[in-house]
């Protein structure tokens, strides 16, 4: 069973990590700051295109929004990114270094 309280702690806390208000966020998203609001609170039920537009906004992913560990997945995320923009080589350099330090 979906625990709606849950997932609008989770916005909640990732729009915080953010540095979104509720005002800022909600006129991102196109929703009034009372709907967002009852998101947060779990008091109502946000449609798949909004939890869509939400993770956007914040750069998660709609796992960890729905199933929770958003820290990880957006520290993953930016890591990932970052590695994705290097050239090859340093990827390769990179590789080393990890192989290094895992030791």
């Amino acid at each position: 069973m979906i625990n709606f309280k849950q997932i609008g702690q989770r916005v909640k806390n990732a729009r915080n990590e953010n540095g979104y208000t509720q005002e800022e966020f909600s006129e991102m998203l196109g929703v009034s700051v009372e709907h967002l609001s009852r998101i947060e609170t779990g008091s109502c039920r946000p449609s798949l295109n909004l939890i869509e537009r939400i993770c956007k906004a914040l750069q998660v992913s709609e796992e960890a929004i729905m199933f929770g560990n958003i820290n990880a997945n957006s520290q993953h995320s930016e890591l990932a990114n970052k590695i994705a923009c290097l050239s090859i080589e340093k990827q390769q350099a990179l590789n080393v270094i990890i192989d290094l330090i895992s030791e």
